[in-house]
């Protein structure tokens, strides 16, 4: 026995339609979350696979976006650290070098991942970027801002050395050229 006056129930319930306002309400809520999700992945991809025309380019680059405020933050890196760190890349930094660097960090290259270091000297604070994976043409050098720079040609990978005194990136490209070496044993 069905109870009485549930089939016009029924019937009255199919002929209203659903409330469909909850899901008006949400739909500028999903659009802003669509367009948030696009525009994170849209950085993502453009800062873990960012790509220069040249190694200029990328020097330039990378030095505007962090350079002026590594050479601000006071280091204490141990010698340990760098070495540390450097080893990932197989080679090792000779202890003039690795006892200078006050800070020390991972980076973007043109060919992947590097090294970006401050080295603290008497002259004042110099960035040294070490890029595994890429050529450059040895002792090139350029101006940009207020900064001069020369490249440096290693056994494994390349670096460059940049500061505000041309003389000063002379002094210091032999010890880098130098003291930038292949662990022991790597290929």
């Amino acid at each position: 026995p069905v109870p009485d006056g549930l089939l016009d129930e029924l019937a009255d319930i199919s002929r209203t339609p659903a409330e469909s306002e909850p899901v008006r309400k949400r739909w500028p809520l999903a659009l802003a979350a669509s367009v948030l999700i696009a525009v994170g992945a849209a950085g993502m991809a453009w800062n873990l696979n960012p790509s220069w025309d040249s190694v200029e380019a990328y020097v330039v680059d990378h030095y505007r976006h962090d350079g002026p405020k590594m050479l601000t933050q006071t280091g204490g890196d141990s010698a340990q650290k760098v070495q540390d760190i450097l080893s990932e890349f197989e080679v090792s930094a000779a202890p003039a070098l690795a006892e200078i660097v006050s800070v020390i960090k991972y980076c973007p290259t043109p060919e992947g991942k590097g090294v970006h270091m401050v080295l603290n000297t008497p002259t004042g604070p110099l960035t040294v970027i070490y890029m595994p994976e890429t050529t450059v043409t040895d002792r090139q050098t350029m101006s940009f801002d207020d900064v001069e720079a020369i490249l440096v040609e290693l056994k494994n990978g390349s670096a460059v050395i940049i500061g505000a005194d041309r003389e000063g990136l002379q002094d210091y490209y032999a010890l880098v050229h130098q003291s930038i070496i292949p662990t022991p044993g790597s290929s």
